[in-house]
């Protein structure tokens, strides 16, 4: 192609000139397959695959073929090839493999081909590859291949296959007499026998017998076509490899040397054949003429027979009779102990049966048969066994020979006799039984064998009944019937047998006196003693029944247990430490229980008593565990008598997480709640009947619980001080908190007083309780509170109290401090105290009262006034007068003055302190230059 918009000349047959315009088409085929060594044996099969594709936008074909290189330089052979016109076609030396299906290619995907080749030959060996082109149609309609792409070459290597054969003829013996049957075989060994086609010859003496081809038909030559058509000869291929030639009776001219000879065609490439052909060495056969030479025995299928069993006697005449028509036979009994023999019954040459007189009934009951069983075989049966039939037998064989003018003639009687004893069954009547398990579990099956011997005998039927004594009754209890096998074969039920129900089954084992007891599924109620009954019954001849004998078996126990339990929970200890008024949870945990249908109670115990610090029980104080709380595998939820006692019904939750998973809360918890924790659980499951049982309990670890009260961190101030004050004034106490354990705290405040001279003992000055009602602390004070009493509480803030002692007296003097108690509220909504503190001592000194000129005059009302106010007025007129003076004599000051220029005479206003108490009297004093 040349790039776009260019043209391409091109000249057809007329030498006229076209144009063409043409673009550049991108080559995107790919062809691929796996490059490997493959080394085959000559007959195998082969299976290539090789993976076409392409991306061309254009409406293209592939064509895609494999081909053989069977060696260097050699050319390409074409294997198959499938055309762009999607046409499969064959190189040429392929052809007929490809039409008998030899060889073939499969698209087996979009884009995977598949070569089979079936039958490898070593001309297939060499260099195997995949080429394929993708073609494109001109506007003329003709074809162009754009491009060819090969594939990685596999190379294949072909052993041949071993093209020899082998040929052997077997026979049984080499010697016969006349009439007796001759089987030849000739046996091909080869490899691929069923791959390769053989035809096999038959020759005796030189002269061609018959001929085998490869289809298996056989083709019969000269008097063989006659004696094959009558059944005397038979000529067929028993298996690839083996061909036979039987002749039905021989004849003294068979005697001679028989031959086989194999050949073996095979087709070239080609298509010619070529034949191999190998003869077995000659087997000689020597055939004797007719000899009457008769030989009779007599057997039985045993010497003693039980009763009710058949006595069955063969008698075998060996002649060489063609067929041994000419034979008849007489049986004969007698009791072995002098008496004469009676006939029981007769068969002659043509087959037809006569019985004894002694014997007529019970032959015609079918008691007595006898049959020719093979060509001179005769068998004697006589069914259901009395002891009356222990004797011993007798067989009469007559040899007859057929004349010339087909009449019969005797050659002679042989005879052989045989002793038989019957066993009678009460000698050998009993009954045992037995089970695999004598101990099984809850919801298991278990078997019961009741074994009856002698074995199963149809005119001597066992009739067994299965009888059970339960383990939960009285040690005198008598048995009861659960089913009967009857003699007829009925199945019986009893009344005691429903409450097993569907659960119990019973069989019989076959032709064997075996009757077995399936109980599945089994509950307590089918614990117990089992034995079983068998009664023998006869049958006799005209078919009534007569009951034997009786037995009754060993006692078999059963014991129906509980299964062992699997129950096994988390055990290992904790420890919990938590704050009042928390949460705590317990988990309960199940690591594995005995079955899926395991349902559980879950029990809660709690022992009283604090932990020690190491969070386990204190040492010697360690009480009983007493239970919390149960829920039952039915789901039923009940309180303990410690939740009940302990009020913590509304505190405690318990809830189920999974089937294997169990937790205990409690909420708002509290110092008495510390203790240790666990829990029972008691693992329940369903008997067969659907009651639940206890199967196992087990104990979970233990968790220490510790409660404790919030830490304490309550401090009062400390700092002592003195204070002084004056009989009938007052004084104030404080009492600072600067710290409290919690913000929920209150306060019981009380004040002591330690007076001197009494031994350091200390008197409740005033008290308040945390519930703020006076007198409620920790203390009674001596003086009530009232509104005539002389104290006086307050508190600014909430950790700022204080007291005031109004009129103080001397009476009050002493060490005072104050005593916090610090309480708080349990999650039962109850008060308690945490802690307590006391502050620093406050030592108070109370002077007596002095009589002086302020306390004489603060105690008259009337001298009060006249000192205290009438004097103002007067001493304001005063003023007034002096200021009047200054004013009139300020104009003849210059002429009085001094000669260091200072004024003779000058007024200064009296200083004058004042205090409205009673405390300081007022002063009044004139200081120098003051008028006096």
């Amino acid at each position: 192609d040349t790039p776009q918009d260019a043209g391409s000349l091109c000249l057809d047959r007329e030498l006229r000139v076209r144009v063409r315009v043409s673009r550049v088409i991108p080559d995107t085929l790919s062809v691929t397959s796996t490059a490997q060594t493959l080394n085959k044996v000559e007959g195998d099969s082969l299976q290539l695959t090789c993976d076409v594709s392409r991306q061309t936008q254009q409406h293209t074909h592939l064509s895609v073929g494999w081909y053989l290189r069977s060696e260097a330089g050699a050319p390409p052979q074409d294997l198959l090839t499938l055309s762009r016109d999607f046409v499969l076609r064959a190189g040429g030396p392929y052809k007929q493999r490809f039409a008998s299906g030899d060889l073939r290619l499969d698209k087996t995907g979009s884009t995977a081909y598949k070569l089979t080749v079936h039958r490898l030959q070593p001309a297939d060996q060499g260099l195997l590859y995949c080429e394929a082109a993708e073609w494109i149609q001109d506007p003329d309609r003709s074809w162009y291949a754009m491009t060819r792409k090969q594939s990685e070459k596999t190379v294949l290597k072909i052993q041949p296959a071993e093209k020899d054969f082998s040929i052997q003829v077997s026979t049984e013996r080499r010697a016969y007499t006349a009439g007796e049957p001759l089987e030849l075989r000739c046996s091909i060994d080869a490899q691929n026998v069923q791959e390769r086609y053989f035809s096999v010859s038959w020759v005796f003496s030189s002269s061609q017998v018959a001929v085998v081809g490869p289809n298996a038909v056989p083709v019969l030559v000269g008097d063989y076509v006659q004696r094959e058509a009558t059944g005397q000869l038979t000529v067929r291929k028993e298996s690839p490899s083996v061909y036979l030639l039987k002749l039905q009776s021989l004849r003294p001219e068979d005697t001679g040397k028989y031959t086989c000879r194999v050949t073996e065609r095979e087709r070239t490439l080609t298509g010619d054949f070529i034949d191999r052909s190998k003869r077995s060495r000659n087997v000689q056969i020597t055939v004797q003429p007719l000899r009457s030479n008769m030989t009779v025995s007599l057997s039985s299928n045993s010497t003693e027979v039980e009763e009710g069993r058949t006595i069955q006697l063969t008698c075998e005449a060996h002649s060489v009779l063609d067929k041994a028509t000419g034979l008849s036979v007489t049986w004969r009994w007698a009791d072995g102990k002098g008496g004469a023999k009676q006939d029981l019954a007769a068969l002659d040459g043509e087959g037809v049966a006569k019985p004894g007189p002694a014997y007529s009934e019970r032959a015609a009951y079918g008691e007595i048969r006898v049959e020719r069983i093979g060509p001179s075989a005769f068998l004697l049966a006589v069914h259901n066994s009395v002891p009356g039939d222990e004797g011993q037998y007798e067989c009469a064989v007559s040899e007859w020979v057929q004349g010339t003018n087909r009449s019969w003639e005797k050659m002679g009687e042989k005879s052989a006799t045989k002793s038989m004893s019957v066993k009678a069954v009460e000698s050998s009547f009993s009954v045992s039984a037995s089970s695999r398990k004598p101990s099984v579990t809850y919801g298991d099956s278990f078997d019961l064998q009741c074994i009856v011997k002698p074995r199963h005998n149809p005119r001597v039927p066992a009739a067994v009944t299965w009888r059970f004594k339960s383990s939960e009754g009285a040690g005198d209890a008598p048995f009861q019937d659960l089913v009967t096998f009857s003699h007829d074969g009925t199945l019986q039920w009893s009344k005691a047998s429903l409450g097993m129900g569907a659960r119990t089954t019973v069989d019989r084992t076959g032709n064997v006196s075996n009757f077995r007891l399936s109980i599945s599924r089994a509950g307590p109620g089918e614990s117990g003693t089992y034995r079983c009954l068998a009664q023998l019954w006869r049958r006799t001849y005209n078919r009534t029944w007569a009951k034997v004998a009786e037995r009754t078996s060993n006692p078999l126990g059963i014991n129906v247990v509980k299964p062992a339990p699997k129950l096994r929970l988390h055990q290992s200890n904790q420890s919990v430490v938590l704050v009042e008024d928390g949460r705590v949870q317990i988990n309960c945990s199940i690591l594995a229980q005995t079955s899926a249908e395991s349902q559980h109670t879950v029990l809660w115990f709690a022992r009283r008593g604090a932990p020690d610090e190491a969070g386990g029980p204190s040492e010697g104080g360690e009480a009983q565990a007493e239970l919390l709380l149960k829920i039952n595998h039915n789901s039923a939820f009940e309180y303990g008598a410690y939740a009940e006692e302990e009020r913590l019904q509304s505190r405690v939750q318990a809830e189920r997480l999974s089937a294997q998973l169990h937790r205990l809360t409690l909420h708002r918890t509290e110092a008495a709640d510390s203790g240790t924790y666990f829990c029972l659980v008691e693992e329940w499951l369903p008997d067969p009947s659907g009651a639940w049982y206890l199967l196992a309990r087990e104990a979970s670890g233990f968790t220490r619980v510790v409660v404790k009260q919030p830490e304490v961190r309550l401090q009062v101030e400390e700092t002592e001080s003195n204070v002084t004050v004056q009989e009938s004034s007052s004084f104030r106490l404080g009492c600072s908190i600067p710290s409290q354990s919690s913000r929920e705290s209150r306060f019981s405040v009380s004040w002591y007083v330690a007076r001197a001279g009494r031994d350091g003992a200390e008197d409740c000055v005033f008290s308040i309780g945390h519930d703020a009602v006076f007198g409620n602390g920790n203390c009674s004070p001596s003086e009530a509170p009232g509104p005539d009493s002389r104290l006086r509480f307050e508190r600014t803030t909430s950790d700022l109290y204080s007291l005031t002692v109004q009129q103080a007296r001397s009476g009050d003097e002493g060490n005072y401090s104050c005593l916090v108690e610090e309480w708080l509220l349990n999650p039962r909504k109850a008060w308690y105290r945490l802690a307590a503190s006391r502050s620093g001592v406050t030592v108070v000194a109370v002077l007596p009262q002095v009589s002086t000129l302020m306390s004489v005059v603060c105690s008259n009302e009337s001298l009060f006034y006249f000192v205290f106010f009438y004097p103002f007025p007067i001493f304001g007129l005063l003023l007034i007068a002096v200021l009047l003076v200054r004013y009139k004599a300020r104009g003849s000051s210059k002429s009085q003055e001094g000669k260091n220029g200072a004024p003779l005479l000058w007024i200064k206003e009296p200083h004058l302190n004042y205090s409205p108490t009673c405390l300081d009297p007022p002063t009044l004093g004139l200081h120098p230059g003051s008028v006096e």
